[in-house]
Order: structure tokens, then sequence, then C-alpha cells
């Protein structure tokens, strides 16, 4: 008979967005512990261990008791497999301001996806559901990144931004630059997770 934890554990399900998040996450950070990732993922402690659970028994991570998880060669992998799924080239921390906004953000570059974007409101509002305080994305037409809705290209805004990114991007016609805003790196980057599902 399972006790209480275990069945507890059994119940939790790990979206692929999230499964995603966690992997890119023990990339950046190398070891997370339990209470680090309930904060992380703003979920109770239960869930967070459930999450684990579930995760090493796919033997994606290993736990150990003082350290926290870390991704295996299996979930290295599966992360790869994962960005491949949703054509996410790109995913890093900004380690400057940009578009002025003055708030922690990560950005995301998915290929050729820009038939799927109307006018960026589905990316941003799936990014704040998901904890981020908002999202802006943009389209490469081939010369510069452009506003979805309106067409405008990134440099009459600011210039700055467009020769931010493509310092740091290397960029196809068709392909979508996504930067998630939080008032913590992870906060963005877990809605930035959750924009860039809304492309695959």
């Amino acid at each position: 008979m399972k006790s209480d934890r275990e069945q507890e554990e059994s119940l939790v399900t790990v979206t692929s967005d999230q499964e995603a998040f966690i992997l890119w996450l023990l990339t950046l950070q190398g070891e997370v512990g339990r209470y680090r990732l309930a904060k992380m993922l703003d979920v109770p402690q239960g869930v967070a261990r459930g999450i684990f659970a579930r995760m090493r028994r796919r033997g994606l991570i290993t736990v150990q008791h003082r350290t926290g998880a870390s991704s295996t060669r299996k979930g290295i992998n599966q992360l790869r497999s994962l960005m491949k799924r949703c054509r996410l080239k790109y995913a890093q921390r900004l380690d400057e301001e940009v578009l002025g906004l003055g708030q922690e953000g990560v950005i995301f570059q998915v290929g050729e996806c820009s038939r799927r974007i109307s006018r960026g409101i589905e990316q941003r509002d799936a990014a704040v559901r998901a904890g981020a305080t908002g999202a802006v994305t943009f389209i490469f037409d081939g010369r510069t990144l452009i506003f979805p809705d309106t067409k405008e290209p990134i440099t009459k805004r600011s210039p700055g931004t467009f020769q931010h990114l493509t310092r740091r991007l290397k960029m196809r016609k068709g392909d979508a630059v996504l930067i998630a805003f939080g008032n913590s790196w992870w906060e963005a980057a877990r809605g930035g997770f959750a924009a860039v599902k809304t492309l695959a």
C-alpha cells in the first residue's frame, strides 16, 4: 500500500513547459534544492517533491539529500528534445536592461514561427499566467526585428535593444524573439517557457 506521501506524489503532473523550465534551470544552476524549486515554480513543497520524484523515476534528474537535484545525461538530452520540438533555439538571462523596462528578463529565440504570431498578445498572456509580469514578442523579417501588430521596426523605439539582440542571436527570416520580464529572473523564465509553448 502506498503511503500518503507516495499517493500525493503520484497525483503530481509535469507539463512540457514546466519540464523544460526545470531542466533549463538545472543546466544554469547546476543543482537546485526542493525548497528553492518550490519557490521558483511558485508551488507548494509537496508539489515540488512530487515533481522531483516523477522526474527522478524517469531518469531525468538525480536527487541528493543535501545538495538537491541535478540533471542526468538523459535529462540534458530531454531538454534538447523539448527545445527542438518547439523550435526553441536560444534561452538565456538578459545581462542588461532592454526597452527601458528595468526588470529581470530572459530572452528566447524560436525558429520559423512568425506565421503563428498575430499581435503577440497570446504570448504575453501566457507568460503572465505563468508568473511573469509581461512579455514582448518580435519577428525577424530578414533585416530587422519588428513588432508583430504594427510592423514597426524595433530600431525606431530602441536602437540599443536591436544592437544588443543582434550581438547575441543568429536570426533567420521568420524567427521570433520573445523577451519575458519578471520580478525575478526565474519568474521571467517560467513565463517565457509558457509563452514559447504557444508557438509550438
